[in-house]
Parts: structure tokens; sequence; C-alpha cells
């Protein structure tokens, strides 16, 4: 059975293949203008990283990108088609998946229960189809079980495959997230502070398998993270924002040194 999570349909935009972008997208709540005419592009396969102060629009946009929120002026094109007014579930089949800072799995589900409850388009959900086409149910399963312990090894969670999700570790909930997303047929991934609240050495082993999963598997993600020190090494490509305007962007270094983040960190 092939390992294949789903071939990106790769867009051409200026130098380099898009997956995502956004062009000049505006939010305002009342009199606040919280995104700016925001501009960004995530490049398949790549890991984008996502930083700036609290409140400084990186979550409203997140929430338009991911269909939660309807920006008031601009677009928001993935995979060559304006999503824009599209609803979070309809984004979800077209392979955008947004995950949570606070992972909500079903506890006592075991790991590899939570993955299989992903997937989508099971025959047997059907009573008609169950009772009568009991063979191409149990087909459909047993492809859907091998799928997803493909994925379970991807994101090193294979030896948890019976344990209960309420026995995982912070960093390996963060894992199952990713796991569950790619089940749903996943290859755009964004992640809200995947860092939190987990061990250094957690989050290392975390981002590594991130790394691997957009390095072997062409996963792209959008990281909002603010433990820049620790992730900064694992990430293709930064923005950063303040008061809902992009002040830089470019090689993480470069972002995460220059002097309009310093200070709007710093808060000068």
């Amino acid at each position: 059975m092939s390992e294949s999570i789903g071939t990106l349909q790769l867009q051409r935009k200026g130098d380099g293949e898009y997956v995502l972008w956004t062009e000049n997208v505006v939010k305002r709540f009342g009199g606040i203008i919280a995104l700016n005419k925001v501009n960004i592009k995530l490049r398949k396969g790549k890991i984008t990283l996502l930083i700036g102060p609290n409140g400084s629009g990186k979550t409203t946009l997140v929430n338009v990108i991911s269909g939660f929120l309807t920006p008031e002026e601009g677009k928001v094109i993935y995979k060559g088609k304006d999503i824009t007014r599209l609803p979070p579930h309809d984004r979800v089949k077209m392979g955008l998946v947004r995950t949570f800072q606070i992972p909500k799995p079903f506890q006592n589900l075991t790991v590899l229960e939570n993955v299989m409850v992903a997937a989508e388009g099971n025959p047997g959900e059907n009573p008609y189809i169950a009772a009568i086409f009991r063979s191409k149910w149990k087909k459909f399963e047993k492809e859907q079980v091998e799928r997803a312990f493909n994925i379970l090894k991807w994101v090193g969670l294979v030896h948890k495959w019976d344990s209960k999700a309420s026995d995982l570790s912070g960093g390996q909930l963060k894992l199952l997230e990713i796991a569950r997303a790619i089940m749903k047929g996943a290859d755009t991934i964004i992640m809200d502070e995947p860092a939190a609240g987990i061990n250094p050495v957690l989050v290392h082993d975390l981002f590594d398998r991130i790394v691997k999963l957009s390095r072997e598997r062409h996963v792209t993600f959008l990281i909002i993270e603010h433990r820049i020190g620790l992730v900064g090494k694992y990430v293709d490509y930064a923005y950063a924002m303040n008061m809902g305007e992009v002040i830089s962007e470019g090689e993480p270094e470069e972002v995460f040194n220059d002097p309009k983040v310093l200070e709007s960190y710093l808060g000068g």
C-alpha cells in the first residue's frame, strides 16, 4: 500500500512554488484595524514561522487563513483557488488543517483510535452499506488501519498506538494532532504555539518530526511560536508582525535580529 499522504497542487508565483498566500488582507473589529494589508506566502513543503508580540495580529491572520474570520478586504489563495469566503470545513477538505495550542484528543480512546476517527468516507458509517456490503467497509477499515500505522511511524508515535491519549505527554499530544491532521488529508498544517508548555528536550524532538514531514512528505507548515530561541533553527522562512502589519520577513536569523522586530518586542 502506498504511503502517500496526498499530492500538492503546486502554484507558481514569482520565483518559487507556493501552496498558499494572502493578498492585502484587511480585518477590522469596529474601529480597530487588526490586519492592515497583510501579505504572506507559504512555499510548499517548507516550514514558515510567524512571530510577533501579543496583539500583533498573528492569531487574527491565522483565523482568516483557516476560515474562522472573513476579511473586509483582500484574498486568501490556496492551491490556486480563492478561499477567502470558504467555511473552515471546506478548507479542511482541500487539505488545509489547523491545530490549536491546547490539543483536544478523545482522552479515553487509544492513539490509533484517535487517528482512525479522522479518516474520511468510511462506508461502514452508513447502516445500509454496512449491512449489505460488509466486505466493502471491512476492506476500507483495513486499509485505513494500515495508513494510520504508517502515519504514526512518520510522527514517531507507533510505539504508543495502544496507549490512551490521556497517557501521552504534552509533546506527544502535539504529534498526535499532526497525525490526525494528516489522516484527515492535510498537506498544509497551521500550528498555534506547538512548543507551549513542553520541555525543551521534547520541543526539539517535536520539531525534528515536523522537519522530517516537511522534507520527506512535503507537508507545508505555518507555525505561530513565541519560543523562537528553541525553534528558530528548524524553520525555513519567517514573518514578524506588529500592530496588524508584517514588519519583517526573510531568513529566520535576519528577522529575529531586525531592529524593527526587536523594538516591537521591547515596546519601544
